[in-house]
């Protein structure tokens, strides 16, 4: 048992409070007790002390949609005249770069990213993968490298009819035996969902066989949702009102999925989304670099639809995602009142929430029984920080400071900025085999 103590606790949840002077005490399964650093030293005397020295402690951050695979995109050159719209760059890009990866590819690429995770406090990722030529096996590979880092992780691998029959249904063998294999072995740090790519890459006859596997296997699904206008178009030219009402449909709604984007929706699918308790991913970094659009979340919020925040791989960290949140939809709305309330509980609730439901244990808060996921920033407010001005601190100087340390499941993964779980010399060769690989799959693509 550990004692966190002299530190500024940020605990977010529903009853976020700021506890000053605060210490948590912990094991390697939950939070045994939260409070002054004197009461919990007096509950816990013979735990084992660490100081924080005044630094502000949050939970660890939940990135709720990732693309860990889009690593080895960094830099690329494109060997077309660059995309004028989303469904060209989707093709002159994401789709070539997927189909090029090897199996090795795909850990390193995941390694690199999960790494920065750690150096960043982010202990929680819900990932969506794609690599239709090393297909077989590729959940089991991420698998491996969130065990080497110590982080946790929801897997699902990308459903799509764009790479023919055999891949489509290779792609939904392996989401079966990912579910089938976790249900045997009870997972408490890897979680899956069904994979699917888009409305408009899946045909129905497909949306009907993930249907019936999600019922049987009693697990959600993660999919893009109208991201782009060309999805929305197509479903309209399949017959159906808008995607969310060709899911719908499918019965692939509900508080067990997760919509990423869900940009081109209108008031009727937010209606809908709201009624099945839906989970939405807003990612507003990615939606403004593809030029797709702005959802529009504070509606979606306002009928109580569960919006969360993810990356899409822009990077892993959602503090980013979250600043530009701030900014975007006051630029948008060219009102500067716009969506601040919303992102602190985006933040500090949904999030958890959602991670909380996917691994069915208390997650992204820090209060008695959750799980001992912390941060350690290197900032020591230098304002009065109080649970009604969190996230001005969180936005204008929390996410502008570094990570101390970060704790997962209660093992410290980075202290004093140093990983414990690898020295130096492998961090740089990891870097240089990542590089090697890059180098060959661009090649490659």
């Amino acid at each position: 048992m550990k004692i966190l103590e002299h530190a500024f606790i940020l605990t977010f949840g529903n009853d976020h409070q700021v506890i000053e002077d605060g210490a948590v005490a912990y094991d390697q399964n939950q939070i045994l007790g939260v409070g002054n650093s004197d009461q919990v030293r007096q509950r816990f005397p013979n735990a084992e002390r660490h100081s924080a020295n005044g630094r502000v402690v949050t939970p660890g951050l939940i990135n709720a949609h990732m693309h860990l695979y889009s690593t080895f995109a960094r830099g690329i050159t494109l060997k077309d005249p660059p995309p004028e719209n989303f469904v060209q760059i989707l093709e002159r890009l994401w789709w070539r770069l997927d189909r090029a990866f090897f199996q090795e590819d795909l850990y390193f690429s995941a390694l690199v990213p999960l790494l920065d995770a750690v150096r960043g406090g982010v202990t929680t990722i819900i990932d969506h993968h794609s690599s239709p030529h090393a297909l077989g096996g590729s959940l089991d590979t991420l698998k491996t490298a969130f065990h080497k880092c110590g982080l946790r992780g929801c897997l699902s691998y990308e459903i799509s009819d764009r790479d023919g029959a055999s891949r489509r249904d290779a792609a939904i063998e392996e989401n079966a035996a990912c579910l089938r294999g976790l249900k045997l072995h009870d997972s408490r740090d890897i979680a899956a969902l069904i994979g699917l790519h888009a409305s408009f890459t899946l045909e129905d006859g497909t949306l009907l066989r993930v249907s019936e596997l999600s019922k049987a296997l009693k697990c959600g699904v993660h999919i893009h949702v109208a991201e782009d206008y060309a999805d929305l178009a197509d479903a309209r030219k399949r017959g159906f009102r808008s995607v969310v009402d060709r899911l719908h449909r499918f019965h692939l709604t509900g508080p067990d999925n997760i919509f990423a984007h869900c940009v081109h929706v209108d008031d009727v699918d937010i209606q809908t989304l709201a009624f099945t308790r839906t989970n939405v991913v807003h990612n507003p970094r990615s939606n403004m670099g593809n030029a797709v659009g702005c959802a529009n979340i504070e509606t979606m919020m306002r009928e109580k639809v569960h919006v969360t925040l993810g990356t899409d791989g822009f990077s892993v960290n959602p503090l980013q995602d979250l600043a530009v949140s701030n900014i975007l939809h006051k630029h948008q709305s060219k009102d500067p009142r716009k969506i601040y309330s919303e992102i602190w509980r985006i933040l500090s609730h949904n999030n958890p929430a959602l991670a909380t439901a996917v691994f069915k244990q208390p997650i992204g808060v820090i209060e008695e029984h959750a799980v001992p996921d912390f941060v350690i920033w290197d900032y020591r407010p230098p304002t009065p920080i109080t649970s009604e001005n969190t996230l001005g601190h969180l936005l204008f100087g929390i996410s502008n400071s570094s990570v101390f340390s970060t704790i997962c499941k209660g093992r410290t993964l980075y202290e004093n900025r140093r990983f414990t779980f690898m020295d130096e010399e492998e961090e740089l060769e990891i870097a240089k085999r990542s590089r090697e690989l890059a180098k060959s799959l661009w090649e490659r693509f």
